[in-house]
């Protein structure tokens, strides 16, 4: 009879009592109604407020639910997405205040979705495997990620520089979809990739030690050029292989962070134009012959305008 001890035999009766007690105190409180019903003493707290050394309602609750540091808090996380490119078949991308990217269909429909980790620069569609302009390719700050129409990675398909990425453009020279994509760094250099991921041969760029804001493909007659834009204003025209084609005066304001610059090409690259907004924030255009800035005509506002609605993850 003693084999549990003592101890054991005390728990058990106070245990038995408790059970006993709480059942009275939930009977007595139901009633003739059957329903339960706040008690004498209850009711007597609520209305003259507790007696000395007596427990508030919600302190009863508390103990009997355990003290707040067992009750975790719910973890809940919002998240907002808005559209940040759309393609010319209707598909278009949203991204996230986490950065995830939803692709959706033209009537809406959710087709996949993938992490990036920060706000896009850049989505094009690439013929990475010469079955036409299927592909995707995301660009942020940290990677250019290829994936296929389904929305999954495509293996080996990712450019990671290292440094921040902080200009991007996609390059097709003749139109044929041989594109090259061409990843500005914020330490000056340019990457040129091509096909699934691959680098590009007999690139050859030389860095100015300044980021790249901008780059862009340009046709003035039967030439083409590079155009790059850094953060001292350096304007470049580059060749195919990345070496510099022509010297051009022109010369923008040095700025931080991503800077808009829209063009007016013509027959030859003397009489093209660049336009872009000065420290003052107005919009000028240069000549890339002479560099002297002229006040922008209401086209050359527009396209500059155009340019800068076309940046992704602008504040």
């Amino acid at each position: 009879m003693n084999a549990g001890g003592t101890t054991f035999w005390t728990v058990l009766a106070l245990a038995s009592g408790l059970a006993l007690a709480s059942t009275w105190v939930f009977l007595d409180g139901q009633g003739a109604s059957g329903k339960w019903t706040p008690s004498d003493a209850v009711l007597d707290d609520v209305e003259h407020g507790p007696g000395e050394g007596s427990e508030t309602l919600d302190e009863q609750v508390e103990q009997a639910l355990g003290t707040s540091e067992m009750m975790p808090e719910a973890d809940v996380t919002f998240s907002f997405a808005q559209e940040v490119v759309r393609f010319e078949s209707g598909t278009y991308l949203e991204q996230d205040d986490l950065f995830k990217v939803i692709c959706r269909s033209e009537e809406g429909q959710k087709q996949w979705e993938y992490g990036m980790d920060a706000p896009l620069i850049a989505a094009v569609l690439v013929d990475a495997n010469d079955d036409g302009p299927q592909e995707f390719l995301m660009v942020d700050s940290r990677q250019g990620v290829g994936l296929d129409p389904r929305g999954r990675p495509i293996p080996g398909f990712i450019v990671n520089p290292g440094v921040p990425i902080t200009a991007f453009a996609m390059v097709d020279y003749e139109g044929t979809g041989e594109e090259r994509y061409l990843f500005g760094l914020a330490d000056g250099r340019i990457l040129n990739h091509r096909n699934l991921g691959e680098a590009t041969s007999g690139w050859r760029h030389n860095s100015k030690g300044a980021s790249i804001q901008c780059m862009a493909h340009l046709r003035a007659g039967r030439k083409d050029y590079i155009c790059t834009v850094d953060e001292a204003g350096m304007v470049m025209l580059l060749k195919r292989n990345g070496q510099r084609r022509v010297r051009t005066p022109v010369q923008l304001h040095p700025s931080s962070g991503r800077r808009a610059v829209a063009f007016n090409v013509m027959a030859d690259i003397e009489s093209s134009v660049i336009i872009s907004r000065n420290a003052e924030g107005q919009a000028e255009s240069r000549r890339f012959d002479n560099g002297v800035p002229q006040a922008a005509s209401k086209a050359e506002e527009q396209l500059l305008g155009m340019a800068e609605s076309r940046i992704l993850g602008a504040d």
